[in-house]
């Protein structure tokens, strides 16, 4: 799978959380969004679409001072199969400090993501898909 492939893949989980959850940032003035919901209801939208992978949610890294991301895409018991980390944001601002924090943790050993991908999602209106490639241990990943 290519780069634009996935890409197109997590636009288009976008599209399906919209689709299946129109209502997802319609709450009272006594409710307030965060980033894990729209990540939950996300994560669903994206194992849909891997479905040869295991997709979690908010699972924390011990060995990485509990620093937990927010969606991956992996088979369970082994990280020769890390194929896909999320960071879910609402504030296009967070975007940079999350692809570092990607570059910095969760390409690197012992976990060595493939690829990395912050969602920005604040209203079905104002969304973007950041995705990034691991190009090897050490080495600075490259942006689509």
């Amino acid at each position: 799978m290519d780069d634009n492939r996935i890409k197109e893949l997590l636009e288009g989980a976008i599209i399906s959380l919209s689709e299946h959850h129109p209502t997802l940032f319609e709450f009272t003035s006594a409710t307030h969004q965060t980033e894990w919901n729209i990540a939950h209801h996300y994560a669903n939208e994206v194992s849909a679409l891997f479905s040869d992978y295991d997709c979690d949610v908010d699972i924390s890294k011990p060995n990485l001072n509990n620093k937990r991301p927010d969606i991956v895409v992996h088979r369970r018991g082994t990280h020769e199969s890390n194929f896909l980390v999320i960071e879910v944001k609402r504030d296009r601002n967070d975007v940079p400090e999350d692809l570092q924090k990607i570059r910095d943790c969760w390409f690197h050993e012992p976990l060595r993501y493939e690829y990395g991908a912050v969602v920005m999602i604040d209203g079905y209106e104002n969304t973007s898909v950041t995705l990034i490639k691991s190009i090897g241990i050490g080495v600075r990943p490259h942006t689509n």
